[in-house]
């Protein structure tokens, strides 16, 4: 019995551990900063300050509804994860990212988590925990989360649209002139700096990965509310880190590639996906894949400029995308069998 007690405190703290380490990648992979790294308004050092305090403020002030939904709230009546429930998920979402990265898919974390947890469930619920599997989980909740993945690309790619054609309409077609076209990109480059500002705040509010497990700790009794809420602040300054240290790399190289790019381009796609994201985490509730509504912001963007879609490479990403959700939950599936199947539940 102390041997048990001894190895689930053990768990535990790897399951924060591993928390933490997703806040790190958070930062260390967001390229929210890019376009603004590009307009070359502000040096790359402040740049990075800006984009990391933004994540960490949406993390601490505005993450718990998206956590708690993960953590909880999407699981049936009377259903609280395990310490093992949450190491398989953890275990499985980590390898199909890896998976993801290899063959150069940039896959979404938030749909491999849930995923996980759908498979762990299911498997928990028919193998150890005597629960009906059509009562494991909160159906109306799941639904929606997997709902907005769909519609949330799908709104990011109008909203970029038709925020081109107001603001094209309006203003952009109106300068006359290299003089004025460049005097009005340098007022945009300014207007980038806020709405990315607002992006990473709803990044950092959204991203439900680390701060799911650390509410699931809570909610199950290893984790006391005090608990929480420190390491939902330590899981902050890290993505801040994250961000810092890591992904300077990821900025650097995209903003390299951005040189071109108008900075009123940036804004309108910056400001459609977070306007999104503050909807899916405010209103609704519901991790989102980031990456997923900026593709498509990018993609309603070029549509309202009349210019070419990769259809073949959009294809390829949608492929993945679709898979992400079975595969994370097989294997986590799997993983969560294997570990009944030895002895160790």
């Amino acid at each position: 019995m102390a041997f048990e007690y001894e190895l689930a405190a053990i768990l535990v703290v790897v399951l924060i551990v591993l928390a933490i380490g997703l806040a790190f990648s958070i930062g260390a992979n967001d390229e929210t900063t890019a376009p603004l790294a590009a307009a070359g308004t502000l040096r790359f050092k402040f740049v990075l300050i800006i984009g990391g305090a933004a994540i960490a403020f949406g993390t601490i002030f505005l993450s718990e509804g998206v956590a708690s939904l993960v953590g909880q709230k999407i699981l049936g009546s009377g259903i609280r994860y395990t310490v093992f429930m949450l190491l398989a998920v953890l275990i499985s979402a980590i390898v199909w990212l890896i998976i993801g990265s290899f063959a150069g898919i940039p896959l979404s974390s938030t749909h491999s988590l849930i995923g996980s947890i759908f498979g762990v469930v299911i498997v928990y619920a028919m193998f150890s925990g005597g629960v009906n599997p059509e009562m494991a989980f909160n159906w109306e909740k799941l639904g929606g989360v997997v709902l907005s993945w769909f519609l949330s690309p799908l709104f990011g790619l109008l909203g970029s649209y038709l925020l081109y054609k107001i603001i094209d309409n309006l203003y952009l077609s109106k300068k006359k002139g290299l003089n004025e076209i460049e005097k009005s990109e340098r007022n945009f480059a300014w207007a980038l700096l806020f709405a990315i500002i607002f992006a990473e705040i709803w990044v950092g509010a959204n991203s439900a990965e680390a701060l799911g497990i650390l509410y699931a700790l809570y909610t199950n009794g290893n984790l006391t509310i005090v608990g929480y809420y420190f390491f939902v602040v330590i899981c902050a300054l890290i993505a801040f880190l994250g961000l810092f240290i890591a992904g300077r790399y990821v900025i650097r190289n995209l903003a390299s590639q951005l040189t071109d790019a108008r900075p009123s381009d940036g804004f309108i796609i910056q400001l459609a996906s977070s306007i999104i994201l503050m909807f899916c985490t405010v209103i609704f509730c519901v991790p989102v894949s980031h990456s997923h509504v900026i593709v498509f912001c990018i993609i309603g963007m070029n549509l309202a400029k009349k210019k070419e879609v990769d259809y073949g490479k959009l294809g390829k990403m949608f492929l993945f995308w679709v898979l992400t959700f079975p595969v994370a939950a097989i294997l986590a599936g799997l993983i969560y069998f294997g570990f009944i199947s030895f002895g160790m539940i």
